[in-house]
């Protein structure tokens, strides 16, 4: 019987050990209590909320993995950006043009992971940091979402029907360099804010009139990993998916806690500018303070690297972030402090 993905991934956390308690918490909360919580009809696969005047959090099933993640859309004064588009799954251009009324709408990538790019197939153009488009363009290929599905055509975790996924079609990517500005009309920007470590291409954007942050998954309430070291098929989840990841290789210096470091240092820098922080995964609305802590545990990290909190099974290694969770990495990845 065919059930709702929105459905499936909820059962699927209340049937599973959480990985983090106080994220469940918060998630129950805010379904209970958020007064903007809202379905639409065009995309009953996401739920919308509304966290500012005009930023909306759409969040959605993993469906790899179970749980959920978060693409966030402006609604600007004469344009709107999406920020990232999930697996694909359901009318996202029509949940956006509901959104917003029919605005121009942006379409920009804060990385190119399954569940933050391989919904770019509904739109036509897409932007992302320039180190990002090779990955992207990789990634342009109909096979992308094969692996979410057993050899009997059944699903590999949450529960969802084929043909509810946006049919393949390829898209133009522009790639663009740190510190580029995206005019949503009259005066309000967003700034593309190139933060390597999590993935060499990896971005935040910094919207200047809302004063707010979306980081990706370079931030976060919860745990933040960098890859450099990762086999990433070592992952059962990801074994069957030959798209996993990045082709820049494993040992890349943009792939490391020294590159995570250079990352967050230039969002420090930037302090004065924004006051929240909403990323990929996880708790949101988040204290732009979470920034210096999380530079901060790179310095402790590439000061001394094996003095960690945990080794988890893959050999990932976890140092505990204050207020925050934990910052992940491999050894082999932990590179040196230098500009890159």
């Amino acid at each position: 019987m065919y059930q709702n993905p929105l459905t499936a991934a909820a059962d699927l956390a209340r049937n599973e050990p959480p990985h983090c308690y106080a994220e469940e918490a918060w998630l129950k909360l805010l379904r209970a209590t958020h007064p903007t919580q809202r379905i639409y009809s065009s995309d009953p696969f996401v739920e919308v909320y509304s966290f500012a005047q005009c930023l909306y959090g759409l969040m959605f099933p993993l469906l790899d993995t179970g749980g959920f993640g978060w693409m966030w859309l402006i609604d600007g004064p004469e344009r709107a950006m999406l920020i990232d588009t999930g697996y694909g799954l359901g009318d996202l251009q029509g949940l956006c043009r509901d959104i917003t009324g029919g605005k121009p709408l942006m379409v920009v990538n804060t990385h190119c992971s399954c569940d933050h790019s391989y919904g770019n197939c509904q739109f036509s153009q897409v932007y992302c940091h320039e180190l990002l488009a090779a990955d992207l363009d990789w990634k342009q290929d109909p096979r992308i979402w094969d692996y979410l599905f057993q050899a009997d055509g059944s699903c590999l975790c949450v529960p969802f029907d084929r043909r509810d996924l946006v049919p393949f079609r390829r898209y133009q990517i522009i790639g663009v360099p740190d510190g580029y500005r995206f005019d949503l009309g009259q005066g309000h920007e967003v700034e593309l804010i190139w933060t390597p470590g999590h993935q060499p291409g990896h971005a935040a954007y910094l919207d200047l009139a809302g004063r707010f942050l979306i980081g990706g998954d370079c931030v976060g309430c919860g745990a933040v990993s960098v890859s450099g070291g990762s086999d990433f098929h070592a992952d059962p989840r990801h074994a069957r998916d030959p798209f996993q990841g990045s082709r820049y290789p494993s040992w890349d210096p943009r792939r490391t806690v020294a590159a995570q470091r250079e990352g967050l240092h230039r969002l420090a820098s930037r302090l004065e500018a924004f006051d929240r922080v909403f990323c990929g995964h996880g708790i949101q609305d988040l204290s732009s303070q979470l920034i210096p802590a999380l530079l901060a545990a790179c310095d402790r990290v590439l000061a001394q690297p094996e003095n960690c909190n945990l080794i988890q099974p893959d050999g990932r290694h976890c140092i505990d972030v204050p207020g925050s969770g934990q910052l992940c990495y491999y050894l082999n990845g932990v590179g040196k402090r230098t500009d890159i």
